[in-house]
């Protein structure tokens, strides 16, 4: 293990620049959630992760950024096209309904997925941009046009010369990363056309947030936006929200589709995003809550005889077993990803295994901490009752799954396993 210092400090909020901001929650000794080990010999480096909430437009913030190379340039990290986001044909339908298929860019096209997707519904003239360039060389060898690098008026300047304006910018789960969020709209106007839409997909924190679930933090993610942000985001850079999605794939997520308001016309009136330090705040109050349960839980079972797994290798899981310090405990990791299968994730020493090879490690009695979408539990806990006949509970990691009451469950079940065994 190495503590790791090189971090970037700030004191000006990301979205309004002002500099009052309050800290909030602080975990003093995470991994990179997605930096998977070879070995266990394999140093591992840590860093804090603090959130700040900025008292003027109430947007949740890490203050001590990891810097971007740091972050993104393993040659291994995080693939995402393994997802299959079902909610994507709605999305862009819904985009479709607004404008006929022509020419987009996906910026943070990661190995290309929705940049085949958009193809299959007619667009005709596609780009990605991917700054991991493990990421865009999956996606070019599978036939993408593809832009390394991040998004920034230089890249932007040279991709619009080289391959014209755009009718449509997809943004999906990007903008929660940005920290120069002037920098990256002046760069993204360069880039689409002067009544061009963008379709900006983040993650839906606030139920998480309400609940004190750590899963919705990562050392990626540097912006939390609720939809209050999220509206004011779209006003602040000029564009005029025409339709808003939700979506409870993968721990939920926000989506907009906006136009561009010309520079030539009335400058957009900004909203007042509402306050959300009362929400930071319980946020915080909340994550202590939960750290200690799933920490009493997981003891327990232990005591009486479980084995530990946690079904799922994602950073979300990630994040979770190492804020509440349970990495250590963890005794069996399944995931179904063979490209990641044999490494150990962050925080433990177990590696990872595909499903098969798990059903011999379970044991008589088994915890499963569920990592995986909420929609995909009931396939999971049906695919170990179907093959693993000993006692299984399991417990829900994330949202909009309620957390608290899975790990309750769990506890009296277990509880009811070690009063029979010690009478």
């Amino acid at each position: 293990m190495v503590n790791a210092s090189a971090t970037n400090v700030h004191e000006r909020c990301h979205l309004c620049g002002d500099n009052r901001l309050r800290r909030m929650v602080h975990l003093p000794d995470m991994p990179i959630a997605h930096h998977l080990r070879h070995n266990v010999s394999e140093k591992e480096a840590r860093y804090p992760l603090t959130t700040v909430c900025c008292e003027g437009c109430g947007l949740l913030q890490i203050s001590d950024e990891i810097p971007a190379d740091v972050l993104y340039g393993r040659a291994d990290s995080y693939l995402t096209g393994f997802q299959k986001p079902r909610h994507l044909d709605d999305l862009i339908l819904t985009v479709l309904a607004r404008n006929d298929p022509g020419s987009a860019i996906d910026v943070g096209c990661n190995d290309g997925a929705l940049l085949a997707k958009l193809a299959d519904y007619g667009y005709d003239r596609l780009v990605g941009i991917e700054p991991n360039p493990w990421a865009s060389k999956k996606a070019a060898a599978d036939g993408h046009k593809v832009y390394s690098g991040f998004l920034n008026l230089d890249l932007a300047t040279r991709i619009a010369a080289a391959e014209g304006k755009f009718d449509t910018a997809f943004l999906r789960h990007v903008v929660e990363h940005v920290t120069d969020l002037d920098g990256f709209f002046s760069a993204l106007k360069t880039l689409i056309s002067d009544d061009g839409l963008i379709v900006v997909e983040l993650p839906h924190v606030e139920e998480g947030m309400l609940a004190g679930n750590p899963s919705i933090l990562w050392e990626e993610h540097v912006n939390y936006f609720t939809e209050p942000q999220a509206i004011f985001l779209l006003a602040r850079y000029g564009f005029k929200m025409l339709d808003r999605r939700t979506y409870a794939f993968g721990g939920g997520s926000l989506a907009f589709i906006a136009q561009r308001i010309p520079a030539s016309a009335a400058e957009i009136e900004q909203p007042i995003p509402g306050p959300n330090l009362r929400l930071a705040e319980k946020f915080t109050e909340k994550l202590g809550l939960y750290c200690d349960s799933l920490r009493a839980l997981v003891q327990e079972a232990k005591d009486a005889g479980f084995t530990i797994s946690v079904y799922g290798a994602a950073p979300r899981s990630c994040t979770i077993l190492n804020a509440c310090e349970l990495g250590a405990e963890i005794d069996l990791v399944i995931d179904d990803r063979e490209a990641i299968q044999g490494r150990l994730m962050p925080g433990t020493v177990q590696p990872i295994r595909p499903f098969a090879e798990a059903l011999d490690h379970m044991g008589h009695r088994m915890l499963c901490l569920l990592g995986v979408g909420a929609e995909n539990e009931f396939k999971i806990r049906r695919r170990i009752g179907d093959a693993h006949e000993a006692t299984s509970q399991f417990v829900s990691l994330f949202p909009p799954r309620d957390s608290m009451a899975s790990i309750n469950a769990a506890r009296q079940a277990i509880h009811r396993v070690r009063s029979k065994r010690d009478p």
